[in-house]
């Protein structure tokens, strides 16, 4: 089984379209770092589009939730109890070892964005509708959902910024999720409506467009705004949910080049990147075993070493969460991205090694 031979769950995406390793590379070369092509003029004009594909990625994950499935309770519950665990794994030893060393931060923003990164999964393409038929297919779907968490986390994470009020914490939950909702309602009455592929593309572009907009000027999660959109989506009467995700298909490669190229730019080697970096690897890997055997617990079908096998890879989504906290808390966000950037190239050649047979 060659590396990239396996089917990743990272949005339904095959390794050999969209390898996380190559297109990371790349970006760092043509970064400020290197080459100087994506200057920091560049990609602060590109912070726009970089909102508009995190709101992509929330779609996928709110795709992936479906109340209503035969055994969706259980496989959401084993996912939470795997995602927080790491959650804690990680958040623990960082802090420990953070102030074991003396090592400064300028913000607590960089600790819970190295523990949310983390925790995340490999976001799968949302084809879970009727429930699933095997342990693979919990597995894949644990890996879809293990999401959910660190985004809701790092949603609230906003208000922390603003100095932890009451209505702070109100805005930067209900915010994404007001928008979300009201753009998903404004896209099920244009989705369904349409009289062509062109027509349709244009309307789900710019509701895109419009989750990632408005969650730039508000200062909110387009994570969270694009799973609320994704999970009303998904559990509506209709089609809108299976047209979003065949139009979403054509536009989720650039988008996903493009977030993983903007993070490899940004990446530099420093102290605290190097630091953040071996804790990310070494514990991540731990909360992920730790995690995945909790939820094997939860859910008999799923075997502990297939289910660890589906988690180690972090996808693209441990890369958005450290990218969409950035652009909240920059002070130490440029450390965290090229930790977990760093930590993602490792992961996926650690993932093509321990990938489950079926899975190539």
């Amino acid at each position: 089984m060659t590396l990239f031979a396996r089917r990743s769950v990272a949005l339904g995406l095959s390794p050999a379209v969209v390898p996380v390793s190559a297109w990371l590379v790349l970006g760092f070369v043509l970064g400020p770092s290197v080459a100087g092509v994506l200057s920091t003029d560049v990609l602060a004009h590109l912070d726009a589009v970089v909102s508009v594909a995190l709101g992509t990625l929330g779609v996928f994950v709110g795709l992936a939730l479906v109340p209503r499935a035969r055994g969706a309770g259980p496989l959401l519950a084993a996912a939470v109890v795997e995602s927080g665990l790491a959650v804690l794994i990680v958040a623990s030893a960082a802090a420990v070892l953070l102030n074991a060393q003396q090592v400064p931060l300028t913000s607590p923003m960089a600790l819970i964005a190295i523990s949310l990164a983390a925790a995340a999964g490999a976001s799968g393409s949302a084809a879970f509708v009727e429930g699933p038929r095997g342990g693979r297919d919990h597995a894949t779907h644990v890996a879809e959902l293990d999401d959910v968490l660190p985004i809701l986390i790092a949603a609230a994470a906003v208000a922390l910024v603003g100095g932890g009020t009451a209505l702070r914490w109100l805005a930067a939950i209900g915010g994404p999720i007001a928008i979300g909702l009201v753009c998903g309602a404004i896209g099920l009455l244009l989705f369904e409506r349409t009289s062509g592929d062109a027509e349709r593309a244009v309307f789900v572009l710019g509701v895109l467009a419009l989750i990632g907009g408005a969650c730039a000027y508000a200062g909110c999660s387009p994570l969270l705004a694009g799973m609320s959109a994704g999970l009303f989506w998904r559990n509506m009467p209709g089609r809108a949910d299976a047209i979003i995700v065949d139009d979403l298909r054509k536009f989720q490669h650039p988008l996903v080049v493009l977030l993983v190229m903007v993070a490899g730019a940004q990446a530099a080697p420093a102290p605290l990147s190097v630091f953040l970096f071996a804790i990310f690897v070494v514990f991540r890997l731990c909360g992920k075993v730790i995690g995945g055997a909790a939820a094997a617990r939860l859910v008999p079908a799923l075997a502990g070493e297939a289910l660890g096998a589906f988690l180690v890879s972090p996808g693209v989504m441990g890369i958005a969460i450290a990218l969409n906290l950035q652009q909240i808390a920059p002070s130490d966000g440029r450390a965290v991205v090229s930790a977990v950037a760093a930590g993602a190239l490792v992961f996926e050649l650690l993932s093509g090694f321990v990938a489950p047979p079926e899975a190539a």
